[in-house]
């Protein structure tokens, strides 16, 4: 149910579980305990809120740190739970709850918050009572600030599916749940990784690349979330002048990319869980098999990466980066080891065991 009118006696009732949830804080939150009993003063009630600045520019004002918070898009939650936020978080939207491996079965149904960003449950919402909406600014943003602002539910828009916003999302999330420190590491420890990448790569010519996500001919452009990925790999993208994400076989074929970089089956999506090495083989194939591709170079030479769903996605998708900058480049990049960073981001950053498979070829520790 999404725009819905709500009785005096029900929004009352919920002002007042907003007033007490204020009061709680999620279990990785700083406290602190005064010696004395004192009158709180100006200063002390200003401390209480803070202003961040969002992904769209918006002045929020919001509690600080935020304990309570409801999440959409899996980008966004990622990197709440590699800055050690992820207790803050009471409620998802279902393609986060649904994707179970990935969460460990931390999200329960009675957390979800409607199917995505695009289409929410304010009934649920208000019901938990969050201090905060963290979604990004392809939903209903606006639709959710009316929605949401007369039980004091916040909204915060965090781009963090966008790759060249990676640094700004985590500094904004790790300001919104106090974990300036944490979100600062986890920026460094990308950021000095793609610095190596674009300093190793400065004058290289470089390779002629034509990307693929999940169905045919689905391609990326400027403005698209794949884009950046692509751009900060050093690779020259095909169809970065396309007018459409979408371009016809007969065009790849004429454009004979050197490499192919391709992102999941059609009726794949993100799992912890990678495919077989059967199921990595049937995309390489269905590649071959199109008309006029078996002489594309790519084809010829076997210059075909695979990347999984999940794999490809890491830390606004700059795990992808490194993949495909060490396919394209492995000499250039002899520092550069991405399965080893695959392994910190699920790890360190997703709490999760470390699982091998998501590429195809695969990669060792040392490549």
């Amino acid at each position: 149910m999404k725009a819905y009118s709500f009785k005096r006696k029900a929004a009352m009732v919920l002002a007042a579980v907003l007033l007490v949830s204020g009061v709680a804080g999620c279990s990785s939150s700083t406290t602190e305990t005064a010696e004395t009993e004192e009158v709180t003063t100006e200063a002390e009630e200003e401390s209480a809120t803070q202003i961040v600045i969002d992904s769209i520019d918006r002045e929020v004002e919001i509690p600080n740190p935020v304990t309570k918070a409801v999440v959409a898009n899996a980008y966004n939650t990622e990197i709440i739970n590699a800055i050690d936020a992820l207790d803050c978080v009471i409620g998802v939207d279902y393609n986060i709850y649904q994707d179970e491996e990935s969460w460990q079965n931390r999200f329960t149904e009675d957390m979800v918050i409607g199917q995505s960003q695009k289409d929410l449950n304010y009934e649920k919402i208000i019901e938990l009572a969050p201090e905060v909406l963290i979604l990004t600014d392809n939903g209903t943003w606006e639709e959710a600030e009316e929605q949401l602002e007369p039980f004091g539910i916040k909204v915060v828009v965090c781009n963090a599916y966008y790759t060249n916003e990676f640094e700004k999302s985590c500094e904004l999330l790790g300001q919104v749940f106090g974990k300036e420190e944490e979100a600062e590491e986890l920026s460094n420890y990308f950021m000095e990784k793609l610095d190596y990448i674009q300093e190793q790569l400065e004058g290289v010519e470089k390779k002629r690349v034509y990307f693929e996500y999940r169905t045919e001919g689905n391609t990326t452009i400027p403005g698209n979330y794949f884009y950046y990925m692509v751009e900060y790999s050093g690779a020259d993208n095909l169809f970065k002048d396309s007018a459409s994400v979408t371009v016809e076989s007969e065009a790849v074929v004429a454009a004979n990319p050197d490499y192919i970089i391709k992102v999941s089956a059609p009726d794949v999506y993100s799992s912890y869980y990678p495919p077989t090495e059967e199921e990595h083989q049937a995309i390489k194939d269905e590649l071959a098999s199109r008309p006029g591709w078996d002489e594309i170079n790519a084809i010829k030479n076997d210059n075909v990466l695979l990347l999984s769903h999940y794999v490809h996605g890491g830390a606004s998708k700059l795990v992808g980066t490194m993949y495909i900058a060490k396919f394209l480049y492995p000499d250039l990049l002899p520092d550069l080891h991405p399965e080893e960073v695959f392994k910190d981001w699920l790890e360190k950053y997703q709490k999760l065991d470390y699982i091998e498979g998501h590429t195809y070829p695969a990669y060792s520790f040392e490549d």
